[in-house]
């Protein structure tokens, strides 16, 4: 689904693809802008200082404080691009550009209208 996500995108008419790069990134500022604060709420919780360097600390503790980063950096990513989408297309979809249907494929899978696309 990822790949036939971004095969969509990357087949946008340049005003479609101008319109979701702006949405996307809105939404990935959006969401590293939440996440950050979270990094040091999870790192806070492992007992990590910030004024400590990193290689002071176990392995252990270290490598899974990243991996929940990581895990909280793409769920936050995809949720703020979601919601971005939503309401930008949300507005679209009001005013009866696109239907119901083409809001949640944009929205939740990233596939766009085939009228959007080049060559179809």
């Amino acid at each position: 689904m990822l790949i036939q996500a971004i095969n969509s995108q990357r087949r946008l008419k340049p005003y479609f693809y101008s319109q979701s790069a702006k949405v996307g990134g809105i939404g990935c500022l959006l969401g590293l802008s939440a996440a950050y604060p979270l990094f040091f709420i999870i790192a806070s919780s492992f007992g990590i200082e910030s004024d400590i360097p990193i290689r002071s600390y176990d392995v252990g503790t270290v490598s899974v404080m990243f991996t929940i980063c990581l895990l909280i950096l793409c769920l936050s990513l995809y949720a703020f691009c979601a919601l971005t989408a939503f309401i930008y297309y949300g507005i679209k979809c009001k005013k009866g550009h696109i239907d119901r249907q083409g809001l949640n494929n944009i929205v939740f899978k990233g596939i766009y209208p085939k009228r959007w696309q080049r060559g179809l």
